[in-house]
């Protein structure tokens, strides 16, 4: 039973709602219609499942909202809807539920027709409270226009495809909302504008004004134009910096045995070059298996730890039904299964606490003794936040960048499941998540040093900065 309650606690916190918003669905069907009892079937099911396995579904938004919502979306279905317009009715109103862990996927068939497509507008943009900047148009006669603000695409307003692209992004940080629009910007720029042949993009800079005339192309030509290469980021890697510096680019919570032996092999060449200091950089990961976080923790820090207060967990059939189908993948024998279904059968509908005493899982006492600086930003999420604020709270290192995208106390603990009629796939919390320090400030894990403080400058530089007048080189 000792196993199981393990496998309960233990969080696989594995999905930042970009990756959500774009993984493919494999019984989507394509280019079908439904009638709107089918719709409406397939939203009284979505929602009762939320309300069933969150542990909290209306934290953000009251429920005669949401309801008086639905019922205007669906009763405005004439006779028939596809996939994308039901995506396009009700992704918006789960939203507001502000749960980065909650929400519905888009349908496989826009994602295709997008791959197919030789309409689109390719470039990389920033976005900032609120404004669309141009980061990179990849096309040499526009260069100049680098950093300048996007005023209008095809005569609409930025402001306008702005307010349009951030309703179907979940969570509760406006940052990390901006951070998606930034990653998946062609994905979401086409859910209310046409592929087109060409793109008139209108951009000013202070008082100076520019057009930029840009032509659609293919996804395998906008990789091409940027000159991407064919592998994949890596998960995490090591690089000196210097005789006393080395960084730990940290992107994701994957593969716990893959990650335990990187970091043995890792802090053995930290320790054997006689390195005093590492940055960590999780600006860019959106979580995974929190795990990680714990054997990461322990070559870094002494003491005993825990990386949340206490965790509440949503009893729900369903979720007994998913724990059943875990534990027998954990190959749990019949009894412990059958001693967890009794446990928790007389608390459905109900909130289980588990509180976490500070201790240590993997290793007696720590391979590293010297600095440790971590980078975060407004991509940071998830178990990334977790590590963040279990950071933060027991003082284990130095945290540098912008608040964190994900709040530092918050639901998650992905449970996923498919509308019956669209075959639309959605994730929805059914954990609570109270960061070490017990406290819920409503915030994401705020640095110690923020860029915004700094002008603006890059995180990594801050933190070589400090290391260089540390040790006065």
């Amino acid at each position: 039973m000792k196993k199981l309650i393990k496998l309960v606690v233990c969080t696989f916190l594995i999905i930042n709602m970009g990756l959500l918003n774009i993984y493919a669905l494999d019984d989507v069907k394509k280019d079908e219609a439904f009638t709107r009892a089918q719709v409406k079937e397939d939203i009284d099911f979505m929602m009762k499942t939320l309300e069933s396995v969150h542990p909290n579904l209306y934290f953000a938004v009251l429920e005669e909202q949401v309801e008086k919502e639905i019922n205007k979306e669906l009763g405005d279905i004439k006779d028939f809807a596809t996939g994308l317009e039901v995506y396009k009715k009700f992704s918006p109103i789960i939203n507001k539920f502000q749960d980065g862990h909650t929400g519905m996927a888009f349908p496989e068939d826009y994602i295709t027709n997008l791959k197919n497509s030789d309409k689109l507008l390719f470039l990389d943009i920033e976005v900032k409270a609120g404004k669309i900047y141009i980061k990179d148009s990849y096309r040499k006669e526009y260069e100049k226009y680098n950093g300048w603000t996007i005023e209008s695409i095809n005569e609409k307003d930025a402001s306008t495809i702005y307010e349009e692209i951030i309703k179907y992004i979940s969570g509760s940080q406006i940052g990390f909302k901006e951070s998606r629009i930034e990653s998946n910007f062609v994905l979401y720029y086409y859910l209310d504008n046409e592929l087109m042949d060409n793109y008139t993009i209108k951009v000013k800079n202070e008082e100076k004004e520019g057009i930029m005339k840009i032509k659609g192309i293919s996804l395998e030509e906008g990789r091409k134009l940027r000159g991407e290469e064919e592998q994949q980021r890596e998960d995490y890697v090591y690089k000196k910096i210097d005789d006393n510096t080395g960084l730990i680019t940290f992107n994701s919570f994957s593969d716990f045995e893959k990650f335990d032996k990187f970091l043995d092999e890792t802090f053995k060449e930290i320790n054997e070059e006689k390195i005093s200091n590492i940055i960590v950089d999780l600006r860019e990961n959106g979580g995974g298996n929190s795990r990680l976080g714990d054997l990461l923790i322990e070559y870094i820090y002494d003491g005993k730890y825990t990386q949340a207060n206490r965790m509440d967990m949503k009893i729900s059939d369903e979720i007994i039904k998913y724990y059943d189908h875990l534990a027998k993948e954990n190959n749990a024998s019949e009894e412990e299964i059958q001693e967890m279904k009794d446990q928790y059968m007389g608390s459905v509908g109900e909130c289980i606490t588990f509180s976490a005493e500070p201790s240590r899982h993997f290793l007696d006492k720590a391979k590293f003794q010297g600095d440790v600086y971590f980078l975060i930003g407004k991509r940071t999420f998830s178990s990334a936040v977790m590590l963040s604020s279990t950071v933060k709270d027991y003082n284990m290192g130095y945290l540098i960048g912008e608040e964190t995208g994900g709040l530092a106390t918050h639901y998650g603990d992905l449970y996923r499941f498919t509308l019956p009629n669209t075959s639309l796939n959605m994730v929805v919390s059914h954990k609570y998540f109270v960061r070490p320090n017990g406290l819920d400030t409503k915030r994401g894990v705020l640095p110690d040093y923020d860029i915004k403080d700094l002008g603006e400058r890059d995180a990594l530089d801050i933190a070589l900065k400090i290391i260089e007048n540390k040790t006065g080189e």
